[in-house]
């Protein structure tokens, strides 16, 4: 799992996940659900997302893989969001 940086508008941190060997794919990880896992409504600092991301990497994976398979993880996840592919 690598942290790759935020999306364009912002609005997430853009994670890339390897699943079952397969390449890695890019999980969408929104500055809504951080905030909202850190209780509070202001944006979570850089250094707190990633140590977020890297305390729920298992699952994190897990949601990844549900989303791959064209369905929604559960709460809190369901707002995560795979890169569309271009």
């Amino acid at each position: 799992m690598d942290v790759l940086g935020k999306t364009k508008d912002g609005a997430a941190y853009r994670v890339a996940i390897g699943l079952d060997g397969k390449p890695p794919v890019e999980l969408w990880v929104s500055d809504a659900l951080l905030s909202s896992e850190y209780g509070r409504d202001a944006r979570v600092s850089h250094t707190e997302a990633y140590e977020w991301i890297a305390a729920n990497q298992h699952a994190l994976a897990d949601a990844a893989r549900v989303l791959a398979n064209g369905k929604t993880p559960r709460a809190p996840y369901d707002g995560l969001a795979l890169a569309e592919e271009s």
